[in-house]
């Protein structure tokens, strides 16, 4: 059978694109499968900061899109940057296992965010990054940065940019993990929302396109997904809030760590809950509900512009 995904142009989304594929691949070795590479507005437009946009599904929308229109089986998408609500007509049907789910900090020496100098200028185009750095270390100067991996990676060093913070994932993915970084323990530098994992996307009437990739998704990143995704919609928040969700399997269940924070990084709302696998959604909605009569509306107000 013939599939073809929609697919962003970039080397990561192109890496993860070819993952699913690969796991297409292995569940059925007679299959033929196409990318269908695609630019996003946010991708053409790399100068503006993510949260003047005024919309969500900044890099995924294209890809839906294709989807929607049948020019593509299914979408690939880093998870995080999808809606937390999908368009009407799509479904979340697979997702692979979760990669690394931490920030890096990505420097010329490696040095940790304590060991940072005073003042040290750091780059991130994230307002959860932001946040979390300036709660961190309020002397550190923060610059905006936008563009692919390889761009963000060589502003380092230059316009006095001292380092920058990105995905651990995409380090590891496009074997750039050998570059001096350290990795910003998620406990205290909370992770974005299904930061890791890759997840397709499908019309919601294709059952064959379902039953496909669903055979190849992993079934515990999918209730991780899951509690994840149905946090942050509670919160009724977007892909680039200051705001960050993190589940793990623990003891049989899911513990869900989220945090809500000020621009500056000054304010912040905080909880763990656990709960049980069959009731990941549940779990994320009434962790955000906490938060929210906690003041987290109040500061993700502060971050609209």
């Amino acid at each position: 059978m013939n599939f073809v995904l929609a697919t962003r142009s970039s080397a990561l989304a192109l890496w993860q694109a070819r993952e699913v594929a690969r796991a297409l691949l292995e569940c059925d070795a007679h299959a033929a499968v196409a990318l269908l590479e695609l630019k996003a507005s946010a991708d053409v437009d790399t100068t503006t900061a993510l949260e003047r946009f005024g919309r969500t599904a900044l890099f995924t929308a294209e890809v839906d899109r294709a989807v929607l229109d049948r020019r593509a089986s299914a979408g690939v998408h880093s998870l995080k940057d999808a809606m937390t609500t999908l368009e009407p007509g799509l479904e979340l049907v697979a997702v692979l296992a979760r990669g690394p789910v931490e920030d890096a900090l990505v420097t010329r020496d490696g040095r940790g965010i304590d060991d940072l100098e005073h003042g040290a200028r750091i780059a991130t185009g994230s307002l959860r990054r932001a946040a979390l750095l300036r709660a961190a270390r309020p002397d550190l100067e923060l610059a905006p940065l936008r563009g692919n991996v390889a761009t963000r990676l060589s502003k380092i060093g230059h316009a006095g940019i001292d380092g920058i913070v990105m995905a651990r994932a995409a380090l590891v993915r496009l074997e750039l993990d050998h570059l001096p970084h350290s990795v910003l323990p998620p406990e205290r530098f909370v992770p974005a929302v299904c930061q890791g994992i890759v997840g397709v996307v499908a019309r919601a009437d294709d059952k064959d396109a379902a039953q496909r990739f669903g055979a190849l998704s992993h079934s515990e990143t999918f209730a991780l997904a899951t509690a994840e995704r149905a946090f942050l919609r509670a919160l009724r928040g977007g892909c680039n809030v200051p705001a960050g969700g993190w589940a793990r399997l623990c003891g049989g269940g899911i513990e869900l760590r989220g945090t809500v924070l000020s621009p500056d990084g000054s304010r912040s709302v905080d909880a763990v809950m656990s709960g049980p696998l069959d009731a990941a959604e549940t779990l994320g909605t009434t962790l955000a509900q906490q938060l929210l009569s906690e003041g987290a509306g109040e500061l993700l107000a502060l971050a609209r512009p």
